[in-house]
Parts: structure tokens; C-alpha cells; sequence
């Protein structure tokens, strides 16, 4: 069985199922009202509590994406992340994207004004989002209260957002066209056995143009991306607490201590380790 088998949908695949379109991305998702700093949408597969928004789209005000449970799939231009409960991603003012949560997963959408998001954070960063920081944003979404104690405790959140010592795995995504259509068939099979030649040969590519492609477009070897795509699926997994062994397998590893030697390498911690650590 593959990751997507578990999930419902191939992991790097739109949250839409069509093609993701950059070019002019919509205006949406809710506002927050003065005076407040933040408001959150949670949505869980039916209706949501607040305005949520597929497909790309921006919003004027800050972002922070992050599950309450299951795992969520954010896209951003340059990058696929699989997040699941106590990770989060900012996405700063007007930057394009598209997430979702995977079925069964409840997703949480908290939109924080401009005035109140930090300087400094520009570009989209790993949060850690823990247990103690969603109850008191989902208890904000549900519970009336004080305008003065609303505000303090929204303050409070901001003050406890922190970057993330174990962040979800940034996928990044070629822009090359000459690569897309392969990089698009190893993101929806990340167990998939083929070799770089086999894969190459499916795509009418060589050997060379590939590596060379995903050198310069991606940074990194075609070995060490593919290594990733499988330890972004290898989270999910593991966080719905599936066995090691089994999912070594379903990322396409013959055994167990294989995939914990490439988990360690990616993330720099054991499977264990890293969820003890979320």
C-alpha cells in the first residue's frame, strides 16, 4: 500500500485534484476585524467556521497553517510541506499558496493582521504549533470574552510562536519543465522503485539531463530530493502511529533499519526522536 493509498489523495497533489495555476492568484479567506490581531478558521471536511479558500489564492493579511489533527498539505510556488499536529508553516502578506487537510484530518487556518505579525518574517517558516497553542486559539474561536482579555490573550499567542527545532520537510518542486512530469510521478508514488534510469527513460529523458536539471533548478541530487518526498510521507505516517517497520516499506524501503539510517539523514533525528519531539 502506498502513502497515498493511506492519505486518500497522492500527497503532491493539488488540494483541488486540477493543476495549480501561479500566474494572478485570487484575494481571499477571512478577515480580522479591528481591534483584534488574529482570527482562526478550522475546517474538518464539512463546513468550516470561518472563510477557507482553495486554490491559489493570497490573503492582505498573515497566515498560520497548521493541523489540529491528521496531517494538512500546504503548496506554495517553490514548495510542497506535509504538516502534521504541532508543526506549522507562516506564510507571510501576499504570498501565494494552497492547502488543505487530508481526509479525515481536521485543518486550522489563523489569519494574523500585518500590524501584528513580526518584521522580519518574510518568507514561509517552519512553527511550532503545540498542543497548549491550539487549544487557546481554537478556545479564542468559540468563546466570547472581553474585548480586553481577547486582546491580551491574542498577544500572548504571537509572543508564543516560536520557529520549529524538528520543521516540516520543504519539498521543493522544478520549475524546469523538463523535469515537472517526472518529479510529479514520484511525489504521487513515493514507494515507487524505478531507478533514475527507468524513470528517465519513462519521460524521454537521459540520465544527464536529469541530474543536471535537478543540480541546478532544485539544489540538490535527484537521490537526496526523492529521499525527501518519502520522509515528508514517512511523518504522516508515523504520526498516525503507524508501525516503523510498515512504513518503511510503504516508503519504498526493504528494511526497517534502511529507512531509520535515511530518516536520520534527512531530519537528524530517529523516527522516534523526531515524534517524541513533536
Amino acid at each position: 500500500m502506498s502513502v497515498a493509498a493511506v492519505t486518500g489523495r497522492p500527497w503532491g497533489e493539488p488540494p483541488t485534484g486540477l493543476p495549480l495555476r501561479w500566474s494572478d492568484p485570487a484575494v481571499g479567506g477571512a478577515v480580522v476585524a479591528p481591534p483584534y490581531l488574529l482570527t482562526t478558521a478550522v475546517f474538518d471536511g464539512s463546513e468550516p467556521t470561518g472563510l477557507v479558500q482553495y486554490g491559489v489564492h493570497t490573503h492582505e493579511d498573515a497566515l498560520l497553517v497548521w493541523p489540529h489533527a491528521g496531517s494538512m498539505t500546504l503548496h506554495t510556488a517553490d514548495a510542497v510541506r506535509r504538516l502534521v499536529p504541532g508543526q506549522g508553516v507562516w506564510v507571510p502578506p501576499g504570498t501565494p499558496h494552497a492547502s488543505a487537510a487530508d481526509p479525515g484530518g481536521v485543518g486550522c487556518y489563523t489569519y494574523v493582521t500585518r500590524a501584528a505579525a513580526p518584521a522580519d518574517w518574510s518568507a514561509p517558516r517552519a512553527l511550532r504549533v503545540e498542543r497548549a497553542l491550539q487549544e487557546m486559539l481554537l478556545h479564542l474561536d468559540v468563546t466570547p470574552m472581553d474585548d480586553g482579555l481577547r486582546l491580551r490573550t491574542q498577544r500572548v499567542i504571537l509572543e508564543l510562536l516560536q520557529d520549529d527545532p524538528l520543521p516540516a520537510l520543504d519539498v521543493p518542486v522544478p520549475e524546469d519543465w523538463r523535469i515537472r512530469g517526472l518529479a510529479h510521478e514520484v511525489l504521487g508514488d513515493p514507494e515507487g522503485d524505478l531507478s533514475l534510469e527507468e524513470l528517465a527513460a519513462r519521460h524521454g529523458l537521459s540520465v544527464r539531463t536529469v541530474t543536471r536539471a535537478f543540480a541546478q533548478d532544485v539544489g540538490m541530487p535527484f537521490t537526496r530530493w526523492r529521499a525527501l518526498v518519502r520522509m515528508s510521507g514517512a511523518i504522516t505516517l508515523l504520526s498516525q502511529g503507524q508501525p516503523v517497520n510498515l512504513v518503511a516499506h510503504r516508503c519504498g524501503y526493504s528494511t526497517t533499519s534502511a529507512f531509520s539510517a535515511a530518516f536520520r539523514r534527512v531530519t537528524g533525528a530517529s523516527p522516534t526522536e523526531y515524534l517524541r519531539g513533536l
